[in-house]
Formats: C-alpha cells, sequence, structure tokens
C-alpha cells in the first residue's frame, strides 16, 4: 500500500514536471515569434463606399434593417446585443471560449491568446486606417434617437460609423480561429457573424457597415494569412489546442 502511494505520487510529479516542461517550451517558442509584418489593406481601394444618398435602395435598406434592430431590443438577442457590445479583450477570450469549448486565459492558452492578440492588433490598424478614408453619420445621430447604450453614444460619435471596426474585428477573429479549430468552426463563425449583427440591434451601425466590416476583415485575413510571423504563430496556437484536447 506505501509503494502504491509512493509511486502515485512520483507518477504525479512526473506529469507536474513534463506540463512544466511544454509551458516553458511553449513560452520560448512564442518568445521567437514577432509581429505580423503583412502591409495593412486599404480599405479605401476595395471597400464599395456607403449609400450616400437617403432616396437610394440601398439606404431604404438599412434604413429598414435598423428599424428591425430596434424591435429586438426588448428581447433575450437585444440584451445579448448590449452584452456583445463589449470591445476589450477578455469578452473575446470568454466568448470565443465558450464557442471553442476551452478555457482561453494567459495561463491556460498562452499561445492562443499570443495568436489572437496578435491578430487584433493587426487588424485594429486597419480599422483605424479604414475610418479614417470614410465619414458616416451613426444611424442613431441620423435618426435623432438613442441606442441601446446611451452612454457611449458621446464617443461612439465621433467616428466614422463606416466600415463597422467591431464587425471587423470579429469576423477576422472567426476566421483565424476556424483556421485553428475545425471541430468547432460553424459556432465560430456563427459567433462572428452574430457579434457584427449585435451592432445593428444596439444602433451602433447599419447593416451596410456591418457587411463592410466583414469585406475589410475576409482581405485582412487573406493579407495575413502568408505572413511568415502569422503561420508560426498560428502553428503554436494548433499544437496547444491539439495538446489540451487530448489531456
Amino acid at each position: 500500500m506505501k509503494f502504491t502511494k509512493t509511486l502515485v505520487f512520483i507518477s504525479f510529479l512526473l506529469l507536474q514536471g513534463c506540463n512544466a516542461h511544454k509551458q516553458s517550451t511553449t513560452k520560448n517558442n512564442l518568445d521567437k515569434v514577432g509581429e505580423i509584418t503583412a502591409t495593412i489593406p486599404e480599405a479605401a481601394k476595395f471597400l464599395p463606399g456607403f449609400p450616400a444618398f437617403e432616396d437610394t435602395e440601398a439606404f431604404f435598406n438599412d434604413s429598414i434593417l435598423y428599424q428591425r434592430g430596434k424591435m429586438l431590443r426588448d428581447s433575450e438577442r437585444g440584451k445579448q446585443a448590449i452584452a456583445d457590445a463589449n470591445i476589450q479583450f477578455d469578452y473575446f477570450l470568454e466568448i470565443f471560449g465558450e464557442a471553442m469549448e476551452v478555457n482561453l486565459s494567459e495561463e491556460n492558452t498562452p499561445a492562443i491568446v499570443q495568436y489572437m492578440k496578435a491578430v487584433g492588433n493587426y487588424t485594429g490598424q486597419g480599422i483605424m486606417k479604414a475610418k479614417g478614408s470614410f465619414e458616416r453619420q451613426r444611424p442613431f445621430r441620423r435618426f435623432g434617437e438613442h441606442s441601446s447604450i446611451p452612454e457611449e453614444e458621446e464617443t461612439l460619435g465621433k467616428y466614422s460609423s463606416y466600415p463597422s471596426g467591431h464587425s471587423t474585428m470579429a469576423w477576422t477573429m472567426a476566421l483565424a480561429l476556424t483556421a485553428i479549430d475545425d471541430e468547432h468552426e460553424y459556432d465560430i463563425i456563427h459567433l462572428g457573424y452574430e457579434l457584427g449583427q449585435s451592432r445593428v440591434i444596439v444602433g451602433y451601425h447599419y447593416q451596410s457597415d456591418v457587411d463592410a466590416g466583414r469585406m475589410a476583415a475576409s482581405v485582412t485575413f487573406a493579407k495575413i494569412v502568408s505572413d511568415k510571423e502569422f503561420i508560426k504563430l498560428m502553428n503554436l496556437a494548433k499544437e496547444e489546442l491539439k495538446e489540451l484536447r487530448n489531456k
């Protein structure tokens, strides 16, 4: 009996040692990876632009979908849209982690977190560049009414509604995570899509803003997918996820 307990204890120590070695190896590999260096896409050169004239079919469509979004604000979907307005990185870790059925955190998944941060930083640069190329009034300003989160309106009103930066970030992140997790690819993509739709529901964006955000995200992902540093990060993230699921 004493021998069995000793053997179990030794096995536990060996397992802990293996885990520590894996974590150390992961950290060393991550330290060797730099930032994504691909050229930032110039949105003004490929986005179609927002409906400039209010008597057009495109603006009519935007208006109808804005009104439809308003009808959902008091529903459970409306409550989720308010929660989705959170643009903090930790929120992305939480909700995409749920879709992937993995606890995404610095401690548990350092490689995946660094992968997401690199994608987020690169995408963020493209978003600011894109918003600087267009100037569209937010729908809550255009229609003279409050959004679901009125306390944020003053800050948001300073930035162009087109394209939707949140939708761009959500869709790029969904594409990046789908690339490492084919077991949950549809859940991840569905989440990325719904995050964009939440922007219409709360009244922060028109549908055409969100659609443009997804287009910008697709171009962004196409630019980084061949970047050497991105590929290194993606492979490390894939390996980490595989190890987690094999435990």
